[in-house]
């Protein structure tokens, strides 16, 4: 103590006893003195989160063997998961859309703009409920209701994404609370999307201006996509369920009545649509979430809408003669259809193709209704395959299963990882509809080296390149991360009451809704009023 009163009292002297040059001399000193100690401290904390870092990366596959057979702890590692990544969120970029956690700021270019519209709050809230990780759920319900809103939002968004990651979310939270709020919310961003509909052939255009009356309508694309405007049903359906207003069951039902009465090359809803002339911008076609709404929005209804069960019986056999191929290693895909040829490619959100003819010919009983299993049972082996081939144990963004389409994909450098659910969404229904150990046995491989390539300090990330084990981070974890990829594996390892598939229906980017008829949580309008 007294060694510290005497210095002070010794520089307190030199202060004052010295000249001007000495002065700047010792100012400059101790400017330079806290610089380094302010670097060094930089540095060491810097280090010390590296080091915890590689604790968790390096330590995680010593346990992995003790997690074998054991569901219960790898629910808890994947809720860990969760809250590293909501809670990084949280921390750093609250009320915005997506997060950077490597460069710890936000992502400008996520699906929903550059508004605050807390993309990944709206997503997270099923799964955090799953979890039972209700503080963070009443955190952002406050945030919902103080903050979120589209009437200033004057860009142009999607309307499937709004649809399938914004009101949806809402939809089910309704479901599983009764909470009011969640149902305003929901029909606040359908109200913001039904101009979308205002077109000459009742097919919404694939984007929508929700501030009212801006001039960036008129300048709106009059081409939709096949994939997003036929997964809508789901939501809209729903919707007038609960309000009693049809106006929302109407727009999708418009959209049923076209596509059942214009031409089907080859049986197949090609990929774009005009929604000014009524026509095909091409007969370019590929595997879609139409073909799996047709089959969610049958089981919705309790199985009673017959009409679209005969609708999707059609589908699924015209997909499986003109889409699905198996190779003469057996090898099944479905691969993308250009100028009439198939181009034996697959993207990795295709691999929700397997849990579609599994659970297709399971609830349709389809004629044949075995070989569509098989075809469905095979497709998810693919995709399971692209991923083990990978040095990282991750799938690349598109398979190729040709020379000439090998040769065709790699400038395209389609090698990226992005945190994508597709795949776990099938090994999440073939588990519930087999029970067959190696689904869940493959989920726990993803679980690893997500854990692995993707975990950040504040985070996590896609890669750039799966077959790289030192790849660049990609910087942007989405959305559909917590709210969907973490919410299957969740469910992988969860009983087969946790969110059943007799009482529940996930739409096209892993939110759950309500089975009518099956699910006391369906809260129709004229039962709950």
């Amino acid at each position: 103590m007294y060694f510290f009163y005497f210095a002070i009292r010794r520089a307190h002297y030199k202060w004052y006893t010295a000249n001007t040059t000495s002065r700047i001399r010792i100012v400059a000193t101790g400017i330079f003195t806290a610089g380094v100690l302010l670097f060094t401290f930089i540095q060491c904390s810097a280090l010390f989160s590296l080091s915890q870092e590689k604790v968790v990366k390096y330590t995680l596959p010593k346990g992995e063997d003790q997690d074998e057979g054991n569901p219960a702890k790898m629910r808890l590692k994947i809720k860990q998961m969760m809250l590293h990544a909501w809670r990084n969120y949280a921390r750093v970029v609250w009320g915005t859309n997506e997060f950077r956690p490597v460069s710890r700021r936000v992502h400008a270019g996520s699906d929903f703009g550059t508004h605050k519209l807390g993309a990944t709050i709206v997503e997270s809230l099923d799964t955090l409920h799953l979890m039972g990780l209700f503080k963070e759920v009443n955190r952002s319900r406050d945030w919902i209701e103080k903050s979120f809103s589209l009437d200033r939002v004057d860009e142009a968004l999607s309307v499937f994404e709004l649809t399938s990651r914004l009101l949806a979310p809402m939809l089910t939270l309704y479901s599983l609370t009764g909470d009011l709020l969640y149902k305003d919310k929901a029909i606040h961003i359908a109200d913001k999307i039904l101009p979308a509909f205002d077109t000459a052939t009742r097919i919404p255009r694939r984007l929508v201006v929700p501030k009212d009356g801006s001039t960036l309508t008129k300048y709106l694309d009059d081409v939709s996509r096949t994939s997003e405007f036929g997964a809508l049903h789901l939501e809209f359906f729903y919707l007038s369920e609960i309000t009693g207003s049809s106006v929302y069951k109407d727009r999708v039902e418009g959209i049923r009545q076209r596509l059942t009465t214009i031409e089907k090359p080859n049986g197949l809803y090609p990929n774009a649509f005009c929604t000014k002339y009524g026509k095909w911008e091409n007969y370019n076609s590929s595997m879609n979430r139409f073909y799996d709404c047709l089959l969610k929005s049958y089981l919705q209804s309790g199985k009673v809408d017959l009409q679209t069960a005969d609708l999707l019986k059609n589908d699924m056999l015209a997909v499986a003669q003109n889409l699905v191929v198996i190779n003469p290693e057996g090898v099944t895909y479905v691969s993308d259809m250009r100028n009439s040829t198939l181009n034996h490619r697959m993207k990795q959100s295709d691999c929700f193709a397997g849990a579609f003819f599994v659970l297709g010919a399971a609830e349709t009983l389809i004629k044949h209704w075995e070989k569509y299993a098989q075809i469905g049972v095979g497709i998810v082996d693919t995709c399971h395959d692209r991923y083990w081939e990978s040095s990282t144990r991750l799938g690349p963004e598109a398979f190729a299963f040709t020379e000439e389409a090998e040769k065709e994909l790699v400038p395209l450098q389609r090698n990226f990882y992005m945190l994508r659910p597709e795949v776990v969404e099938s090994y999440l229904v073939l588990w519930r509809m087999t029970h067959d150990p190696k689904y869940r046995n493959w989920g726990r491989e993803i679980v690893m080296a997500i854990e692995k390539y993707c975990r950040t300090p504040n985070g996590f990330t896609g890669i750039m390149d799966v077959n790289n084990r030192s790849a660049d981070p990609d910087d942007v974890q989405r959305t559909f991360f917590l709210g969907a990829t973490l919410k299957y594996l969740y469910l992988l390892f969860s009983d087969d009451e946790v969110i059943s598939l007799g009482e529940w229906v996930f739409n096209s980017a892993g939110h759950f809704l309500p089975i009518k008829g099956a699910n006391a949580k369906y809260r129709q309008h004229n039962l709950t009023n």
